[in-house]
């Protein structure tokens, strides 16, 4: 098969945090009365960030169960070439998010989705700055006794480093369209589906905790930049109802179709 790079196209937002947002980073040394689980900075600024690896595996996550493309496993879908995987050509996860398969298996073109890191948006941090606050939050967490309703003797609290509520970064994402024999139309399929996926997002969680009320997040001033360059505000337009594994919801195809009309047209 011929592949045939159409072209690229750009979703930029401004990720706001709902509820105080934890991406761990890990700790190498315990600290007497110091924080148990830090997030994520930058190791010259020192201010926290959301890494692109953390959003890409998220919507990964999401979109294979709304796809119903689960491994009983708990791997990834398209993680081995083995027997209880399937390797298809319209398969969307494969083609938005990549597959270490052999090309023997998959030939169908490269990872469609790269996901930037969010750096801090610059309002959001002249606005700590001149309220002098940090751009962190210490939330203490306790095992509670089932029968006492209150702390459990013995066991010592958890501290735990969150972005608060109220946080701005800046997203990027950009999907690179491939002509597989169909003059796009499966990438652009998928495109749409990813933009929903973003709904999903909001719906769910992001980063750990989500079921104790962590990692809200919304995606505001939503912008898909076509290949020519032209913005297109996507407004509520991508928080569709219901996701259809079937057929991407008809308004995002409506945005995405205009914004690679370019490639169409070359």
């Amino acid at each position: 098969m011929t592949l045939r790079q159409l072209g690229r196209v750009r979703l930029t937002a401004d990720l706001r945090v709902l509820t105080g947002l934890h991406i761990g980073a890990g700790k190498d040394a315990i600290e007497i009365g110091g924080i148990d689980n830090p997030v994520i900075k930058h190791p010259h600024t020192g201010e926290p960030f959301v890494p692109g690896s953390s959003l890409k595996g998220k919507l990964r996550y999401l979109l294979e169960w709304s796809f119903g493309l689960i491994r009983q496993d708990g791997h990834p879908w398209g993680f081995k070439d083995d027997a209880g995987q399937t390797f298809e050509r319209g398969d969307p996860i494969q083609r938005i998010f990549g597959t270490p398969a052999k090309r023997e298996k998959w030939d169908f073109g490269p990872t469609r989705l790269i996901c930037r890191d969010a750096m801090a948006k610059q309002a959001w941090r002249d606005d700590l700055s001149k309220r002098g606050l940090t751009p962190t939050e210490e939330k203490t967490e306790v095992v509670i006794d089932r029968l006492a309703g209150k702390a459990l003797d013995g066991v010592g609290a958890r501290h735990t480093e969150r972005v608060p509520a109220g946080a701005v970064f800046d997203a990027e994402f950009v999907f690179r369209l491939y002509d597989t024999g169909d003059d796009g139309a499966r990438d652009r399929a998928c495109l749409a589906w990813l933009i929903q996926g973003l709904s999903l997002l909001e719906q769910d969680a992001l980063g750990g905790s989500g079921s104790r009320g962590y990692g809200r997040v919304r995606f505001d001033n939503l912008t898909l930049i076509g290949i020519d360059g032209a913005p297109h505000a996507l407004d509520n337009r991508f928080r569709a109802p219901v996701f259809n594994p079937a057929s991407p919801d008809a308004a995002l195809i409506e945005v995405v179709a205009a914004a690679t009309a370019a490639a169409v047209a070359a």
